[in-house]
C-alpha cells in the first residue's frame, strides 16, 4: 500500500450560499409529509446542503448540512428532543446551532457553531428562508416552490 492510499479523502465541503444570485424568500424545501417526526433529512435543493428534523412539539428546525467538528452528514445523526446528534461523536446541535452537548467533555468550546435556517410551515408545505446577505426572515416574503 502507498502512502497516497493512506490518506483519507477530502472532507465533503458546505457550499457557500453567499455566493448564489436567487432572490431572498422562502424556498420550498418538503412537503410536511417527508418529514417524520424524530427524523432527520438532508436537502440538497436549497442555495447549501442542509438537515432538517422535526424535533419535540413537532417544530421544524434546519441547520447546516455538515458537523463542524468532523464533517459528518447529520442527516445520519439522529434526533435527541430538539438537537440533533452527529453520527461520528455525538456532539448535539440546537434549532439556532449551538453545540449544546459533547458527552465526553467538560466544555463546549466557544466556536461550536453551525449555520441555523428559519424554517415555515404552511399548506402542507416546509419553507426556508434564503437571503444571501443573511438577512433575517420577512413572514411576508416571496414564497418560492419546487
Amino acid at each position: 500500500m502507498t502512502n497516497d492510499q493512506l490518506i483519507a479523502p477530502e472532507l465533503p465541503e458546505q457550499l457557500d450560499p453567499s455566493v448564489v444570485n436567487k432572490p431572498s424568500g422562502w424556498y420550498e424545501v418538503l412537503s410536511s409529509d417527508q418529514l417524520e417526526s424524530k427524523k432527520a433529512v438532508q436537502i440538497e435543493d436549497f442555495p447549501t446542503q442542509l438537515v432538517a428534523w422535526r424535533g419535540e412539539g413537532n417544530k421544524v428546525c434546519a441547520l447546516d448540512l455538515y458537523c463542524k467538528h468532523m464533517g459528518a452528514a447529520l442527516s445520519c445523526g439522529e434526533v435527541d428532543g430538539n438537537s440533533i446528534r452527529c453520527p461520528f461523536h455525538a456532539w448535539s446541535w440546537n434549532k439556532d446551532g449551538d453545540c449544546d452537548d459533547i458527552p465526553y467533555a467538560k466544555k463546549i468550546p466557544d466556536k461550536a457553531k453551525i449555520r441555523s435556517w428559519a424554517t415555515d410551515e404552511k399548506d402542507g408545505l416546509i419553507y426556508v428562508w434564503f437571503d444571501r446577505n443573511g438577512k433575517k426572515p420577512d413572514p411576508e416574503g416571496s414564497r418560492f416552490n419546487k
